[in-house]
């Protein structure tokens, strides 16, 4: 058994050659910009941040090019050693190349999202993947906190109607909305889904998400309650026992929810982008996407023991 883990830890997709490549040319990239843009910049404070950036994607980088050689897969072009303006430093002033990078950043955090959906087959790039996700995730935390100190970053419409003295904008608030919607939309699918399942270990799972999703719509009501906002409607509590087990197998029910699971994955990742203003939400759903990856990551793992993951083209076979 240990040997055949082995040996499918040491193949890979056809997909995950491709995203091992990409992740590696989009940092070289990122790598190139920060060095152009930083010679820009005035604030020596804001050049200590674009180098401590920088160092960061070189960090990524280089964790990126050991899975390239390790699955024998050629490079792509790496960045130039240095890059030297021969410009107007006054081209640009440092708030707009803060935006931009700002952009820029939210760019590489959009392809996470994609890439913890198609790296499926091979566990271990999954974990290097989710622990540069989780980086990322970090790195624009952090940043968004520096721009609002500085005072660079804009802020959107303010939501209008909140009690109290708190500041909350007006797509925070519909992203808690759109988030209760949604958990209330599954909870209600999943015990759908869970009324047809057969195999009572993967019931108890189906159920203990239940129980997570309900505990999170808690959380989500009490803040949506706390700024004013009114509910979405809830389903019904008890879904009838079907009559026949026959219309849905185990195998299609887990294929189902865990593809679930990595829309919502990417639903986390791009409201979390869009949050600039309540550090409080930031916090929330910065927890909720990092929750939703652990349990993808956990789920991937058990339904490749039961035989429920598709198999995918495999890029090499190595001997």
């Amino acid at each position: 058994m240990r040997l055949k883990t082995h040996q499918k830890q040491s193949q890979i997709s056809v997909q995950e050659a491709h995203r091992i490549w990409a992740k590696a040319q989009s940092r070289y990239l990122m790598i190139n910009n920060l060095q152009f843009l930083s010679s820009f910049v005035h604030d020596k404070d804001f050049k200590y941040i674009i180098n401590k950036l920088k160092d960061s994607y070189i960090e990524q980088a280089n964790l990126v090019e050991k899975e390239l050689k390790r699955f024998s897969i050629k490079s792509p072009e790496p960045n130039k050693t240095d890059v030297v303006s021969t410009g107007i430093t006054e081209i640009a002033s440092d708030k707009q190349i803060a935006r931009l990078i700002h952009n820029l950043m939210k760019l590489l955090l959009s392809k996470c999202m994609k890439i913890i959906k198609e790296i499926v087959y091979n566990d271990n790039l999954r974990e290097i993947f989710i622990s540069i996700t989780k980086d990322e995730v970090m790195k624009l935390y952090n940043y968004v906190k520096y721009l609002k100190l500085k005072g660079w970053i804009e802020d959107p419409p303010l939501y209008p109607n909140v009690k109290g003295k708190e500041i909350i904008a007006a797509n925070e608030i519909w992203e808690l909305w759109d988030h209760l919607y949604y958990r209330y939309l599954h909870i209600q699918l999943t015990k759908i889904y869970n009324s047809y399942v057969s195999d009572p270990e993967f019931s108890l799972i189906l159920t203990t998400g239940i129980t997570i999703l309900e505990k999170q719509s808690k959380e989500l009501e009490k803040l949506l309650i706390n700024y004013g906002v009114n509910l979405p409607d809830k389903h019904p509590k008890n879904i009838p026992t079907p009559e026949s087990k026959e219309n849905f197998d185990d195998k299609f029910i887990f294929n189902i929810i865990l593809d679930s699971m990595m829309n919502a994955n990417t639903t986390h990742g791009f409201a979390l982008m869009e949050l600039v203003i309540n550090e409080k939400l930031m916090d929330l759903f910065k927890e909720l996407l990092f929750n939703e990856i652990y349990f993808i990551d956990k789920l991937i793992r058990y339904g490749k023991v039961k035989g429920w993951i598709a198999k995918v083209p495999v890029y090499r076979v190595r001997s």
